[in-house]
């Protein structure tokens, strides 16, 4: 009941966006949306046509409450005289929150509850309102005397404004929506752009004459002075205070225009150029439409409803507690597979699970390793013998590759002397019982000749076998200590 009859201040503004938020909790716990279960009948009514409009559905409400703070909010906004500057800045921002509320409400909401939510009504509203806060910036840059070319930019940008306002009333389906009173708000719209308009010219004017170029000025206080005369024909009906700013304008416009053309008919004489060879004067947005948050706990407050859980609740609960002590089978059953692989390899390792983490053992020297330093030990020469022995296998291989290679020279040679006895005297057949010939000690040759080769790879993996584990020889063959340094110890801790 707190929300229907608001009182027209800013706790009414606070009182519609709690109320607000606690229709939006109370959506998320109980289905009462359109075609749900719990949906109940609300009526609100229309504000143009003034008909009761029901939904079962609980948006609709929401939908309404928005509504009517946008509405509350435009209406704070126009209430204060803005002869202040704390006035200027408290309507800008309620504008700004009026347009907030319409353009969540046209971004978030359907159409089609009723008329007053169309989405042609909706951003009408929002241009109107944006307008309004734009016009509370210009008087208050006007106050401020800023610069001529910013004042004609805010100026122009409330022309903008007004003139998307104007077309969505110019539209045929938002006229047919309104009814009698579209007439009087374009009325109304035009006669604003008309007026900023000529505001804006004037500033751009004003410009002109700081930069020098006077035959600039003079047409942009003619054009200045040719808008103003048009708001003043649209204004007729308006009230007093309007009728009043309009003189007020004209003679601060006229005053200007006369003194211009004056001086530069008789003073400056500069050519006045045709105003649409001028550059168009470019609005400066400044103002946007504040965002809505239903959620903000700063102004909903507690959540009223956060003891309220639905049965949608109760069954997701224990569909997870379901699929919680499925997921935990599951992995049970991984572990126990794991452990049961990890006791078939202790098993194969021939570990003792119970000696496998007996930190002591690593502070003797294995057995087994004592055996091998125990039998370095008592041959003392065993690493310097291994070395000799090296050595000496490869003085040997190089006097058989040496020898083999004389032989094999000496094959050769023979076989050319052959070859050369041949050609003189023929070939001679061999005499029964003769030695074996040239070719078959020749073959015998390159056999050997191979056998060496491998006998050299060979060789090779020896010497580096042997250089590989020579350090280790030397070190079982000295002292203890430097054999229990060298052998690797666990570095877990105590806590591991």
């Amino acid at each position: 009941q707190s929300a229907v009859s608001v009182p027209r201040d800013f706790e009414g503004c606070s009182t519609l966006r709690k109320y607000l938020g606690q229709l939006h909790f109370l959506q998320s716990r109980i289905p009462m949306g359109a075609g749900q279960d719990a949906a109940v009948p609300v009526t609100w009514t229309e504000i143009f046509s003034g008909k009761a409009v029901t939904h079962e559905d609980i948006k609709y409400e929401q939908a309404c409450v928005l509504y009517n703070l946008g509405a509350l909010h435009s209406m704070l906004g126009a209430m204060d005289k803005r002869v202040s500057e704390e006035g200027m800045k408290v309507s800008c921002t309620h504008f700004q929150c009026a347009a907030g509320a319409f353009t969540y409400l046209r971004d978030h909401f359907p159409h089609s509850y009723s008329v007053d939510m169309s989405h042609q009504i909706l951003s009408l509203n929002i241009n109107l309102m944006l307008g309004q806060a734009q016009e509370c910036l210009l008087e208050k840059s006007m106050l401020d005397n800023r610069k001529s070319f910013l004042v004609a930019r805010i100026s122009a940008q409330v022309v903008d404004y007004y003139k998307e306002a104007c077309r969505a009333l110019e539209n045929s389906e938002t006229a047919s929506l309104l009814g009698k009173i579209q007439k009087d708000w374009k009325k109304l719209v035009q006669m604003k752009i008309y007026y900023f308009a000529a505001v804006a010219h004037l500033h751009m004017g004003k410009q002109a004459e700081e930069q020098q170029k006077f035959g600039e000025r003079v047409i942009y206080f003619q054009s200045a002075l040719d808008k103003l005369n048009e708001a003043i024909k649209l204004a007729k009906g308006q009230p007093e205070t309007v009728q009043e700013a309009l003189r007020f304008t004209m003679d601060v416009i006229g005053g200007k225009y006369n003194s211009a053309k004056k001086d530069n008919d008789f003073i400056y004489h500069e050519a006045v150029p045709a105003l649409d060879t001028l550059q168009s004067v470019k609005g400066a947005p400044l103002v946007k439409a504040l965002p809505v948050n239903p959620t903000d706990p700063a102004v909903t407050g507690p959540d009223i409803f956060a003891k309220l859980v639905p049965m949608a609740a109760h069954e997701a609960s224990s569909l997870y507690s379901e699929e919680k002590a499925k997921l935990l089978r599951d992995v049970m059953a991984k572990i126990e597979a794991k452990n049961e692989v990890l006791d078939q390899f202790m098993d194969s390792m021939q570990l003792d699970p119970e000696t496998v983490d007996n930190l002591d053992m690593y502070n003797h020297i294995p057995p087994v390793l004592m055996e091998k330093c125990a039998a370095l030990s008592v041959r003392p020469d065993t690493v310097r013998n291994l070395v000799q022995s090296m050595q000496v296998l490869s003085g040997v291989f190089t006097d058989v590759e040496a020898s083999l290679k004389e032989i094999r020279d000496l094959l050769e040679e023979d076989e050319a002397q052959e070859q050369k006895l041949q050609e003189l005297l023929g070939r001679v057949p061999p005499a029964p019982g003769s030695p074996p010939g040239l070719a078959e000690v020749s073959k015998e040759c390159s056999k050997y000749l191979e056998l060496h080769e491998k006998a050299s790879f060979t060789n090779t993996e020896l010497h580096r076998a042997m250089n590989l584990h020579l350090g280790n020889l030397r070190l079982l063959g000295g002292p203890l200590e430097q054999v229990r340094a060298a052998l690797p110890t666990p570095s877990l801790s105590e806590g591991e």
